[in-house]
């Protein structure tokens, strides 16, 4: 996928440092990009490692459409993505977020015992397990100022099916008034489809924050999938997805390893070492480097920097894309059943390494 490897010499390349006080990380940031998949090219997997999940992929998405708001459904099936800011959600909820500080020793324990709880007791986990009006909530029961709600995802179907030409098919998840009571601010914020020739869809979707190493391949993957699930019910080709960022960042982890790279001497050496890198695997020798020089990591901040998986993802060489094959039904029929009974891939299995890093709350 080498759209998405592009993307990631750019952030590498060219971001500048900046604090995150919600996640009590530095990032390197670059503020807007876009990067465009064709669809008719192969399915936009990462190929360069294996930690990209279809079936996570497909299950959260479904979860959304249906519009859905509460992580037990997803933890239910294995699917751990909204685990960390369910945690530090339900630390608010109960005023302990200012006890039980980020990134110690101490979230880390509290939050193994809050999955150990999610694990033993159904009722507990349905409690506190709440996400707020997440993304679904927002797509499918927007509220209305007069009563009543918005089921915007029916509406898009609805408006194509109608009126291939009309430039009002769109659905956001950012409602500012709701906005505070989620557990995250919705990354991924809006959408607009587009019908052109009478046949092919377009999605573009516009996403706010980007977690270039971990969240990224996954929305990449999502909004493609998404593209091809509203193709087929509205008896369109999918075609392409454009993918724009506004800030896209690698995560460098918590002090003391993230002032390495809060030195600008030593960003510039990074930088320049990377920028420099001729083949794939010189993009190793730049890890050795770096690896090398910055301080330790903590125990509990193990795996926060992405810095070194980014450059051993570069070192990768992306294989062809797969193809996606999706069972034929109704479109709000198929997002009730469990994901793996009705999509699959078809084509090379992405590579293995250690590749799984750890998602900022």
């Amino acid at each position: 996928m080498r759209e998405y490897l592009d993307l990631l010499k750019r952030v590498l390349f060219y971001g500048d440092p900046q604090y995150n006080k919600r996640t009590g990380q530095l990032m390197l940031v670059s503020a807007g990009d876009q990067s465009i998949y064709d669809l008719r090219e192969g399915f936009p997997r990462c190929t360069t490692k294996s930690s990209v999940n279809l079936r996570w992929v497909g299950e959260e998405l479904f979860w959304m459409l249906r519009g859905e708001r509460n992580a037990k459904t997803l933890y239910d099936k294995g699917v751990d993505i909204w685990n960390r800011n369910a945690f530090q959600h339900y630390l608010k909820r109960n005023s302990l977020d200012s006890r039980i500080k980020k990134n110690t020793l101490e979230w880390e324990k509290e939050f193994m015992t809050y999955q150990e709880k999610m694990r033993s007791d159904s009722e507990w986990k349905m409690e506190n397990s709440d996400l707020g009006p997440v993304y679904g909530w927002q797509w499918r029961h927007w509220p209305k100022r007069e009563g009543g709600e918005i089921d915007q995802i029916l509406n898009v179907i609805q408006g194509i099916k109608k009126d291939k030409g009309s430039r009002y098919h769109i659905f956001t998840a950012w409602n500012p008034e709701d906005v505070p009571s989620m557990a995250l601010g919705p990354c991924h914020v809006m959408a607009h489809l587009t019908i052109t020739r009478d046949k092919d869809l377009d999605l573009h979707m516009f996403q706010r924050s980007c977690d270039i190493y971990l969240g990224v391949p996954f929305n990449i993957a999502q909004y493609s999938l998404l593209n091809h699930l509203i193709a087929m019910e509205t008896n369109l080709n999918p075609r392409k997805f454009i993918h724009t960022y506004s800030n896209v960042h690698i995560y460098c982890g918590v002090t003391p390893r993230s002032d390495f790279l809060n030195n600008e001497n030593n960003l510039i050496e990074l930088q320049n070492r990377a920028g420099n890198a001729s083949k794939p695997e010189d993009y190793l020798n730049v890890r050795e480097w770096y690896l090398g020089n910055a301080p330790s990591e903590s125990q509990e901040n193990e795996k926060k920097d992405h810095v070194p998986f980014v450059l051993e993802q570069l070192s990768k060489t992306p294989l062809e894309k797969p193809k996606i094959k999706i069972s034929k039904m109704p479109f709000f029929e198929l997002i009730q059943q469990p994901f793996k009974d009705v999509a699959n891939l078809e084509g090379p299995a992405p590579l293995k390494w250690h590749s799984k890093a750890t998602m900022a709350a």
